[in-house]
């Protein structure tokens, strides 16, 4: 019954044309259609969304009258504990404020990560569009001449990245030779050195 004049007041409000809701039109705040689908499909005590409220009411207040009376010694314990203990609220609260932090952390983290990724994601759908557009302005022909342009430029610049990386691994490899080759020399030496002063 209160529900009902709940909702009866809800419908009086919206379309009520005194102040403070009346409109400038002498409306209400909403359409007359509006409000009787609203009484008829929400607002009304027959209506499935009215009868699932109930519904639910009925069952937390059941589970409320059943669970209560073993659930208010614990309740009482708890608070008790908590009262005798402060040190432990203090160190729950600290990991609590620890977990929510660390939470909003990895929140953040995955937040740029998805907005790096629709940032890169944007720009290569923008240079793709750049070149299909240029592209498309300066005809096919001249597209493909730019195109080898570019390739051979780009194999070029390879081509001489290779041939340093080449020479200078090269050079390595000599260097390398040389100080084993040298090393190899001063302990033969030495060895020679050791075998003649043993047979003075």
């Amino acid at each position: 019954m209160d529900s009902n004049m709940d909702n009866q007041w809800i419908l009086r409000a919206l379309q009520a044309n005194d102040p403070p809701f009346s409109l400038p039109l002498e409306t209400g705040v909403l359409p007359e259609q509006t409000l009787q689908l609203l009484h008829e499909h929400v607002l009304s005590p027959n209506t499935p969304l009215q009868l699932l409220y109930q519904q639910a009411a009925s069952l937390a207040r059941r589970a409320y009258w059943a669970l209560g009376p073993a659930l208010e010694p614990l309740v009482e314990r708890a608070l008790l504990a908590i009262q005798n203990s402060p040190d432990a609220v203090v160190l729950v609260f600290v990991l609590t404020v620890l977990v929510v932090a660390v939470q909003i952390v990895f929140a953040i983290q995955r937040t740029m990560m998805w907005v790096t990724r629709l940032a890169l994601r944007l720009v290569g759908w923008a240079v793709v569009a750049a070149l299909i557009a240029v592209a498309w302005r300066r005809g096919p022909e001249a597209t493909v001449r730019d195109l080898v342009i570019i390739v051979g430029k780009i194999v070029g610049y390879a081509t001489a990245v290779k041939n340093i990386w080449v020479s200078e691994y090269e050079r390595y490899d000599a260097q390398t030779k040389g100080a084993s080759l040298a090393g190899q020399r001063a302990t033969a030496t030495a060895e020679y050195g050791r075998a003649r002063g043993g047979r003075w």
